[in-house]
Order: C-alpha cells, then sequence, then structure tokens
C-alpha cells in the first residue's frame, strides 16, 4: 500500500467494513449494507395495497391516522439478515441507518408532515441491559435526523417484561402484550400526532398495546 496515502484510506485499509447481510468488503465506507444488497431492497410504496393490508390489522382495535413500514419483511432476504445483526449482534448503527432511509422518504408522503414526534416502542430494562440499547430508539435517531422531528424516548415505558414473540401465534401475541405498557407525562402527548416506531410489523399487537 502507498505511504502517501491519506489517513482515511489508511484506516479503510486496517478496518474494513463488511456488509451486514452478505458479508463481503463494503464499498460503502461506513455502511451496513453494499450497493448490491442495498439495491435487493424494494421500498414499499406509500398509499399502496401493502399499507392498507397494515392498517387493517388495527381496524376496529385503535384509532390511527396511517401505518408504514419502510420495507416488506422477507424470509430469507437482504432485510432479515440485516435485522438480525441489529437486534441480536450489537450492531445499532443499523438502526440508525435504515431509520435515515425511512426519513428521507417520508418527507414526500402526505399526512404525515403534522407529526409532532417520533416514540420507540420501549424495551424492557432487563432486556435494552442484555442488549446494550433499544433498536426501535436507533431507528428513531435515524428518523429524526433526516426529518427533522424529534424523538421522545421517555414518555412510553414497559412496565413487565414478556417473552419474545417470535414463536407465538396470533392470539397468543395479543395476550403477551395486553397491558404491558404505561404511558408518563400524559399532557405532552394531548392533542398531538404521534408516530409509534418499531423495527417489524407482523401482527401489530406490540403496537396497538403501546397505542
Amino acid at each position: 500500500m502507498p505511504f502517501d496515502l491519506p489517513w482515511k484510506a489508511w484506516l479503510d485499509w486496517l478496518l474494513p467494513c463488511y456488509c451486514c447481510s452478505c458479508a463481503k468488503q463494503s464499498v460503502q465506507p461506513n455502511k451496513p449494507l453494499c450497493y448490491q444488497c442495498l439495491a435487493e431492497l424494494n421500498t414499499t410504496q406509500y398509499g399502496s395495497s401493502d399499507q392498507l393490508r397494515l392498517e387493517k390489522l388495527f381496524w376496529g382495535r385503535i384509532r390511527l391516522e396511517s401505518v408504514y413500514a419502510l420495507f416488506p419483511l422477507k424470509p430469507h432476504a437482504v432485510l432479515q439478515y440485516t435485522l438480525h445483526q441489529l437486534k441480536y449482534h450489537h450492531r445499532p448503527s443499523i438502526g440508525a441507518y435504515l431509520g435515515a432511509l425511512a426519513g428521507k422518504k417520508m418527507t414526500t408522503m402526505q399526512g404525515l408532515a403534522d407529526v409532532a414526534a417520533f416514540i420507540p416502542l420501549p424495551l424492557h430494562p432487563s432486556k435494552k441491559r442484555k442488549r446494550g440499547y433499544n433498536q426501535a430508539e436507533k431507528i428513531c435517531a435515524g428518523l429524526s435526523a433526516a426529518s427533522g422531528i424529534p424523538v421522545w424516548n421517555d414518555i412510553l415505558i414497559r412496565n413487565q417484561f414478556t417473552q419474545t414473540q417470535t414463536r407465538k401465534d396470533r392470539g397468543e401475541r395479543w395476550a403477551n402484550m395486553s397491558g404491558k405498557f404505561s404511558l408518563l407525562e400524559f399532557e405532552k402527548a394531548i392533542g398531538k400526532h404521534l408516530m409509534l416506531v418499531d423495527d417489524v410489523i407482523t401482527t401489530g399487537a406490540t403496537l396497538e398495546a403501546c397505542g
């Protein structure tokens, strides 16, 4: 390696970045995904049938303005591997990266311009200590950086520990999450358009319980 390269080039050589999906060396400095894997992520269109399908999860259960997911989650695909790295392999920067992608897209969406704040779905303190961070908070940080909308990290708490939802069916998920959250600073939330943020939506049980 030539000795006249700038220090950043030396750093990339000494500490190369690897794609969190395909594990190949990334050509995007400080980015968790390489260009090829990023190209495989197909964003969900606002106002599409996918969005309507998500909103139907909450019909008759909770009042809401809109539901949106940035990407459809497919098994054994780039997003699944990426989220696994975020949640279980201590890669918090992935959350901020995905949040920034969502935040940039949100700026073009109707009906979201008056959002007062993002609220990340909280983890129980014991789970947060074990993981080291709340992945929803990291996503919110990226959303906020891209959109300028603030994050309220301390208005919603999880007051009971819950088992993982991964292997539960729809009914078990609803029962597992019911009554597990509490709202602090109630007056702060009155009359505000607030956006609840989580990493994955499946049945909507966690989001409904928070809402």
